[in-house]
């Protein structure tokens, strides 16, 4: 399948500059070929000429960038699927792995589902078993949990932060050697520079991160990665001590029935809980741990946390993404970087993800605005191209649809929640 995207401007985010009035050729899912005006006198005589591509697009006035990820989600329920896409997100870093989760993974990559890239994670282990939660408390269990993540494919094993100091040290170690990585909520027995030291590859969550600026500093500059996940983190803030109500979102008719109800029921168990011990949040708190790991490291990564009430898949990142240039201070460049390059190398994926660059896979959002004026222009979709998959406008609509229209019978429930 070939597709040439003609007169765009290009966002590559291999610098923050623009290309402007650039073709792009797409050959079987991949960026054959960037430049202006690629004609068939232009084109090595091996490729195929102008009559043998299928779909020509008009990008004038347009912004094409690598395709969004997001860096920490959790596919609970199948609709979340359609919303990615529909948001420009053609790939995902799941955080809690199932057997269907990987089969889900298998049937988008074969084109039979529509749904993004899925890399994930084993399930969430801890100190012990709670329904969604796998333990570990001894070495045995460490053992069971490094071969049951080859076994499924996992790429990084999730923990929680209550797995026994001993057995915590073995399981890193054991990982390491079996070339697995530990990201999640850190430790409670372990502190961040021992952590470090052993190899735990990603802070999950600003509120798993050390309280003091020095172990912050020890953490980014020895490689850690970040993933702040800021809007949940503002939970607390909105839904328990302010006046927020989940309804009020303007994407709330895209979370179905079901979910409604179980997000109401959770938040209200939230809010007395949060009350009832009287844990006021302080704001400093939240931002200003992430702008210290940001003085000594880039490996920060976006992720929303999405389906934690009330975060809608997809259109969560877009405000994850503008909070990452309100909150913290970061240019739209650093922002987009940390959702598309930046996560492509933290997943290991960066010589094919990522980047707007020949050679590399055909995952493109076009844009009607330009993102780098205003960030919030990632929400100005004209198109999403996943390979060879392309999602014109009406399509992404079709796909809101869908969703906006799914009866609970129709939703399928991938993991517990």
């Amino acid at each position: 399948m070939q597709v040439l995207i003609k007169n765009i401007n290009v966002i590559s985010m291999r610098s923050n500059e623009i290309r402007y009035g650039q073709d792009l050729l797409l050959v079987d899912g991949k960026i054959a070929r960037i430049g202006r005006d690629i004609t068939e006198a232009g084109i090595h005589a091996t490729a195929i000429d102008e009559k043998n591509i299928d779909q020509v697009i008009d990008g004038s006035g347009l912004y094409a960038m690598p395709a969004l990820f997001d860096a920490h989600v959790h596919i609970d329920t199948s609709e979340m699927c359609d919303l990615f896409i529909a948001n420009g997100v053609t790939a995902v870093r799941n955080m809690s792995g199932t057997p269907r989760t990987m089969e889900y993974e298998a049937e988008i990559r074969a084109g039979k589902r529509v749904g993004p890239y899925i890399y994930s994670s084993s399930p969430i282990y801890n100190h012990n078993d709670d329904g969604r939660h796998v333990g570990i408390t001894t070495e045995a269990d460490a053992d069971r949990a490094i071969q049951d993540t080859i076994d499924h494919r996992y790429l990084w094993i999730k923990t929680y932060p209550n797995i026994p100091k001993k057995t915590y040290i073995y399981l890193l170690k054991e990982a390491e050697k079996a070339g697995l990585r530990l990201c999640g909520h850190m430790a409670v027995e372990l502190g961040a520079k021992e952590l470090t030291d052993l190899g735990y590859y990603c802070c999950e969550h600003i509120s798993s991160m050390p309280s003091h600026h020095a172990d912050i500093e020890y953490m980014a500059k020895g490689g850690m990665w970040l993933c702040p996940t800021h809007l949940v983190c503002t939970t607390l803030l909105d839904y328990v001590w302010g006046d927020k109500k989940m309804s009020d979102d303007p994407n709330w008719q895209y979370v179905p029935e079901r979910n409604r109800a179980h997000w109401e029921k959770e938040s209200a168990e939230n809010a007395a809980y949060y009350k009832a011990k009287n844990i006021h949040p302080d704001f400093s708190m939240i931002y200003r741990p992430v702008q210290a790991f940001l003085k000594y490291s880039d490996r920060l990564i976006v992720g929303t946390d999405t389906m934690y009430p009330p975060l809608i898949a997809g259109f969560s990142l877009h405000e994850e993404l503008e909070k990452m240039v309100t909150v913290y201070g970061l240019t739209p460049y650093q922002a987009l970087y940390a959702a598309t390059a930046a996560t492509a190398r933290h997943i290991g994926i960066d010589d094919r993800k990522g980047l707007l660059k020949e050679g590399m896979d055909s995952d493109i959002l076009i844009l009607r605005e330009n993102p780098f004026r205003d960030i919030r222009n990632t929400r100005s979709i004209e198109t999403v191209i996943q390979g060879t998959r392309i999602y014109d406008r009406p399509a992404l609509d079709a796909l809101l649809d869908k969703v906006r229209d799914l009866k609970d019978e129709d939703l399928e429930i991938l993991e517990q929640n």
